[in-house]
């Protein structure tokens, strides 16, 4: 069973002209597996890492370079999420103001027969 992640990521500039870049993905992956990536600014690691995952739940880990949206002071960097719900996090220190926006969207499951 894989989760299938949409993950929206919103690149602003901190100086004018205050250009945007918005790149949208969607991930299928299984558990203990990694996905999206940030760079630049010295940095270069994965963002997300399934924990676990169920038809209704997913349980992701996220790069301690973000902050949760709307969190006063997250310890533990996991997100529990709901089916259908979104989460934000951010990214302030760099060039370039980083928000990733992401929802799961279910589980699907792979047939490898022939």
């Amino acid at each position: 069973m894989k989760g299938m992640f949409y993950v929206k990521t919103i690149e602003a500039d901190w100086k004018p002209p205050f250009k945007k870049n918005i790149k949208e993905e969607t991930f299928n992956c299984s558990e203990k597996e990694s996905f999206d990536r940030i760079t630049g600014n010295g940095n270069d690691e994965t963002v997300f890492t399934v924990e676990s995952v169920s038809p209704d739940k997913a349980r992701v880990k996220y790069s301690k370079l973000f902050t949760l949206k709307n969190s006063l002071n997250p310890t533990n960097y996991v997100l529990v999420m709901d089916k259908g719900h979104e989460h934000t996090i951010t990214y302030l220190w760099g060039e370039q103001g980083i928000t990733k926006l992401i929802k799961f969207k279910g589980t699907s499951e792979f047939n490898n027969e022939l």
